[in-house]
């Protein structure tokens, strides 16, 4: 069973680009700048609309955690892995984030 199966197709989304860019990076855990990234680079967006209302220079803010996650620390392989591992960090975060959906009564995360 997909245990984000229950994530909306953006939140989806959202987690595979977060996981491209790991891997892009040669990096072997997903984090939550990985995570951030991918929201501020996703197309038709709820994220980019707040961030936008709020008057946020949403290019200006990609580009500045790419340039973070580009600092962060490279794995080098022998060969490439694709089996990623979610920080343990990031994992609080998604349990809290059902957690939530959970006591607002929402299927969805």
């Amino acid at each position: 069973m997909n245990p984000f199966s229950n994530f909306t197709v953006k939140a989806q989304e959202a987690l595979r680009k977060a996981h491209e860019l790991a891997i892009e990076r040669g990096q072997n855990q997903i984090d939550p700048m990985h995570l951030l990234a991918a929201l501020t680079l996703q197309d038709d967006s709820l994220v980019l609309s707040i961030l936008e209302r709020l008057e946020i220079d949403v290019n200006f803010l990609a580009d500045s955690i790419l340039e973070n996650l580009a600092e962060g620390e490279v794995t080098t392989l022998a060969s490439p892995s694709y089996q990623i591992y979610l920080s343990p960090e990031l994992g609080r975060i998604l349990e809290s984030s059902q957690k939530i959906a959970q006591f607002l009564k929402d299927d969805y995360v």
